[in-house]
């Protein structure tokens, strides 16, 4: 057989030579990454999506951060029972005095007043008087308008904080969803470019063959071999992203002590309803995120009442029950007084207005906030359809390609072994076949990502 040389073929060479050392520079220190991770001891769980999705709702760092939140809101809607319920206290009080005045009023507490008290010399000059005060008292709020406003906006602040962990609840299962068929898709592709790897190692060593038999020219040859260095570099980046997303899963689930997730579940395209139409009004009222929102501005519009409602007037009763002697808990002398307390604070300094202020500000705030993620729904729904049904047409299209990039390279290969294909086609076609199943497997991914953004925007499912 005949062989015709190109008339650049020694600068042909001494580019692929140069491609070649390079390749085995940056080839010798992937290796030495790949080996550092097979070193690796961590223990690989097979886990279902189910199962992934149970672990997070125990284990989610931010799904228990939203829990705390409802707690946090929960406890500040119980310190507004202080608003009808009474305040009992207990307290002792011991006092050694010479005060005049003191001593005398001490003594009337006591009941221990006889008329040589009444001597002017004692009155003005007493000696040292020790007095023990045990006294319980009760105060109860009667009429407090801005309370009772306040406590309807603490309430509106606990929907809020519940619908807060629902919307949580609902990303926190997106993203492990996400990160799962991820960790399915990064082992996909290192099981893509290991195929390839191995055809590639197939097709230098074939090469090398027909070189040394001098069918094919020592270009041929090195374009087999940067192939190979190229798809060892390929796979060592592919281990580290099966890597990272193996620690991300891990964190979203909570697997720890050095646990891997391994995922049981397959990569395939999801069955999806043939008829999905969103009601986006009732998206707009009921989703948990917009709940959240619309409870935040009612809590707002309560606070703002409450704040105007500052004005008016409270009342609230008090009593107190006490015991007066000259020795600890003595109950010698007792005492009793009740009463009541109209209090309305005519001016506070602005104190008052600036609040008023204030919340009319948040109020605002939060009902462009509604406003703006009612007309992002409407796009992004739109958006999720569009590109779902632009997906479900290039998964056909890439699962033809893929087919046909299969079928052009047993066509080339059987060419090959008769010596009528160039190394270059063969390489091209094997190229063409790894491209092509890496894009399928990539196009399904989207597809399914796409289907989860959907449910997770209309937070009900949309698979049959």
């Amino acid at each position: 057989m005949a062989i015709v040389y190109p008339q650049n073929y020694n600068q042909t060479i001494k580019s692929l030579l140069f491609l070649v050392v390079v390749g085995f520079v940056l080839g010798a220190g992937n290796i030495a990454r790949a080996q550092d991770l097979s070193a690796d001891k961590s223990q690989l769980n097979p886990i279902s999506l189910q199962q992934a999705l149970q672990m997070a709702h125990s284990h989610n760092l931010d799904l228990r951060s939203a829990e705390a939140d409802v707690d946090i809101a929960h406890s500040g809607y119980h310190i507004t029972r202080s608003v009808f319920l009474p305040q009992i206290s207990v307290e002792e009080t011991a006092v050694s005095t010479n005060d005049p005045l003191n001593v005398f009023g001490f003594k009337l507490k006591q009941e221990q007043v006889s008329n040589a008290d009444f001597n002017p010399s004692l009155l003005n000059n007493p000696d040292h008087f020790e007095n023990f005060n045990t006294k319980i008292q009760v105060q109860q709020p009667l009429f407090n308008a801005d309370g009772y406003l306040k406590r309807s906006a603490m309430k509106k602040r606990v929907k809020a904080a519940e619908a807060g962990y629902d919307r949580t609840r609902y990303y926190t299962d997106y993203q492990v969803k996400k990160s799962y068929f991820g960790l399915i898709l990064a082992r996909k592709n290192l099981n893509v470019v290991d195929s390839a790897l191995v055809a590639a190692k197939q097709n230098e060593e074939q090469a090398q063959n027909y070189f040394n038999q001098g069918i094919i020219n020592k270009a041929d040859y090195l374009s087999a071999r940067v192939r190979v260095l190229d798809l060892e570099q390929r796979k060592v980046q592919v281990e580290d992203q099966v890597g990272e997303q193996e620690d991300h899963l891990a964190y979203l689930i909570g697997m720890k002590d050095g646990n891997k997730p391994l995922p049981s579940d397959p990569l395939t395209m999801l069955p999806v309803q043939t008829d999905i139409s969103p009601d986006l009004q009732q998206i707009n009222s009921n989703r948990s995120d917009m709940l959240a929102l619309q409870h935040q501005i009612d809590a707002y519009q309560k606070q703002l009442r409450a704040s105007q409602f500052s004005y008016l007037p409270s009342l609230n009763l008090f009593g107190s029950y006490e015991w007066n002697d000259d020795v600890l808990v003595g109950n010698q002398g007792e005492n009793y007084m009740v009463g009541a307390t109209l209090k309305w604070n005519l001016f506070k300094g602005f104190q008052n207005a600036g609040t008023i202020q204030k919340t009319k500000a948040q109020l605002n705030k939060a009902q462009l906030a509604y406003q703006n993620q009612s007309e992002k729904n409407k796009i992004e729904i739109q958006k999720a359809l569009r590109k779902l049904t632009q997906l479900r047409k290039q998964v056909n299209l890439v699962s033809q390609s893929r087919e046909q990039a299969a079928e052009n390279l047993k066509i080339r290969s059987d060419r090959y072994q008769q010596g009528m294909e160039k190394t270059t086609d063969l390489l091209n076609a094997e190229v063409n076949l790894s491209q092509a199943k890496l894009k399928y497997v990539q196009t399904i991914y989207q597809y399914n990502m796409t289907v989860f953004t959907l449910e997770l925007l209309l937070e009900k499912p949309v698979t049959r």
